[in-house]
């Protein structure tokens, strides 16, 4: 006895191909779409360089509850690239002796000319932990430098790409603090 193949939800077998092809081709098309637009941002600048952070200055604020340290940070952002950085915000955290010691946010940026630089001050709050075990840490070396790492999410405001993260590390010496900005 031969089995006969019912429609599913009303349909024939030869529509129920032709949904699959149009599934598939779907599918392909989405993929083929996905696949020019990382290929274009490649394309688009091949050679993109990472922009560059440092940090220029220091400066205590006032604490808003009495028990918080804060401070202003003042970033300086290069620009290697023939393009505009066009940046929608920033997040970073800086670690000293590898504890976290502070993070900052700043969404109110302006673009970084081609080949140019800017500064960013950054209002931050110091974390009591991280800066109690980076203390110790210092206390216990008994060196003149301490290693730091900086951390910086760049969101980008006009690319494919939402944000690049850059880092920097190196030691700074303690006792060599000049106020930068008064």
């Amino acid at each position: 006895m031969q089995t006969q193949e019912e429609p599913i939800a009303g349909f024939t077998g030869r529509q129920k191909y032709q949904g699959h092809s149009v599934t598939n081709l779907f599918h392909l098309s989405l993929l083929a779409l996905i696949s020019l637009l990382i290929g274009g941002c490649t394309a688009l600048s091949p050679n993109f360089q990472q922009p560059e952070i440092e940090i220029v200055g220091l400066e205590p604020l006032p604490s808003v509850a009495g028990t918080e340290l804060r401070f202003r940070i003042h970033l300086r952002v290069f620009n290697p690239n023939n393009h505009e950085l066009a940046l929608s915000g920033l997040y970073y955290k800086l670690s000293l002796a590898g504890h976290k010691v502070m993070t900052g946010t700043s969404n109110n940026l302006l673009p970084v000319a081609p080949y140019g630089q800017d500064d960013i001050s950054v209002d931050a709050t110091a974390s009591w932990m991280g800066s109690l075990f980076a203390a110790a840490e210092l206390i216990n070396r008994g060196q003149q430098s301490v290693p730091y790492e900086l951390q910086a999410k760049l969101g980008l405001s006009r690319s494919i790409v939402p944000s690049i993260t850059v880092r920097r590390s190196g030691k700074v010496r303690l006792g060599q603090y000049q106020p930068l900005y008064n």
